[in-house]
């Protein structure tokens, strides 16, 4: 011990006094820190862990303020005010009246499938095997968490804008320190840049599950990547019990768990994830006598084909280029970057998008492969390398979302 003070003391004040450490000022503290083999770096960490925490924190909430003020400023000032002629549709929408001219307020958030969720939370479901339209196609938990803040007082339409904008934040959150833990803080800047500034986004505001979506899907595939399975079946059935396109999950766990030999409570993640669609599918058979009341419905909708879309891609319609690009673009980027991602997101990667190429509801394919998690990781994988182009990109992303924040608002058919 005579030895130790000696021997760490010429190390112990450079160190002190280059970080700055106020409790080690003189040489006298030094040795005590000295002697009790106290490491002035591990002592350091924590501060620096705790700023670049904040730090990440404040990115992500400045990204989703900024974002989100962009959607506001066009569904609430620009749409009243760009928006002089009235508004008419042969088939109208549910709840839509011919004529329409958008007014400051919360209806504008709840127009399209907004107004579904609302009746639900309002209403319950409905549905009758007639070739139309009929609410039981859309999943339950995102209205049945609207009905539980009108039970508080709130009105449906802000519930779902609270609830929806909010799951989108804390998904932004999950996500940056997921990727940052797996990349780096670069990486995990632009993915949540892409998230919040694409113009699908709008739909993480409005009455829509985007949001909800995203931050269930993103517990998931975190909580099965960590081995906490049981938290993964958890997640994994909330999502199933909010979108269709959910149930990419189970084969995206079970082949993860069988190609990295798992153990067997990663299979039960898998399979337990189909809990939320199965108890929907026993609720449609016991209320309407046909447990796949929610698939049948679907016909009430009408789809384009692939080689519809893929021809008016041809005559340049921005929205039929955009579904081409968002799948198939999407595929190549994942396949591109495959040695980057992880088994368990590059399996859902792409059993999501084989899901969305086979349920034929091309009319939103964009917008659900928006919600696919993996697509913005590897997205901002390749923009962290090319700084440049993500500049540029965000710049017509912020452009394009308040275009279509605008022609949201006035009752226009945005994805």
């Amino acid at each position: 011990m005579k030895l130790a003070v000696p021997l760490y003391l010429p190390v112990c004040l450079p160190i002190a006094f280059a970080a700055d450490y106020t409790l080690v000022s003189d040489q006298q503290s030094c040795a005590v820190l000295a002697m009790t083999n106290t490491d002035l770096r591990l002592e350091v960490s924590p501060r620096l862990d705790r700023n670049k925490n904040r730090d990440g924190l404040i990115f992500v909430i400045a990204m989703w303020f900024l974002s989100r003020s962009v959607i506001a400023i066009g569904m609430q000032l620009i749409a009243p005010l760009a928006s002089k002629n009235p508004l008419v549709y042969d088939m109208p929408p549910l709840d839509f009246v011919n004529g329409f001219i958008p007014k400051s307020g919360w209806e504008l958030f709840s127009h399209w499938d907004g107004r579904w969720y609302t009746q639900i939370a309002t209403l319950g479901y409905s549905y009758a095997d007639d070739g139309q339209q009929h609410s039981v196609a859309f999943y339950p938990l995102f209205p049945l968490l609207i009905r539980g803040l009108m039970t508080l007082g709130m009105r449906s339409d802000a519930a779902g804008v609270f609830i929806n904008s909010f799951a989108f934040l804390g998904a932004l959150v999950l996500i940056y320190y997921w990727v940052e833990e797996r990349y780096d803080t670069g990486v995990a800047k632009w993915t949540t840049a892409v998230l919040a500034w694409c113009p699908f986004s709008l739909f993480c505001t409005v009455i829509y599950t985007e949001g909800l979506f995203l931050f269930l899907t993103a517990s998931a595939l975190r909580s099965f990547e960590r081995g906490e399975y049981i938290w993964a079946a958890v997640w994994g059935a909330l999502t199933t019990a909010t979108r269709g396109p959910g149930v990419a999950l189970i084969p995206a766990f079970l082949l993860t768990a069988w190609r990295e030999k798992r153990p067997p409570l990663a299979y039960f993640a898998g399979l337990a994830s189909a809990l939320g669609i199965l108890s929907f599918s026993i609720y449609c058979a016991i209320r309407f006598g046909d447990a796949l009341a929610f698939v049948h419905v679907q016909k009430g909708w009408v789809q384009p084909s692939w080689f519809e879309v893929l021809i008016q891609a041809l005559k340049l319609k921005l929205s039929a280029i955009s579904r081409i690009v968002m799948i198939f673009g999407s595929g190549y980027l994942l396949w591109f970057l495959r040695k980057r991602l992880t088994t368990i997101v590059l399996t859902y990667g792409f059993s999501s998008l084989a899901v969305l190429l086979n349920s034929g509801a091309l009319r939103s394919v964009n917008r659900y492969a928006y919600g696919i998690v993996p697509l913005s990781i590897a997205l901002g994988l390749l923009l962290a390398a090319k700084p440049r182009w993500g500049y540029g990109l965000m710049g017509l992303f912020g452009i394009f979302l308040l275009y279509v924040s605008v022609r949201f608002a006035s009752w226009v058919w945005v994805a």
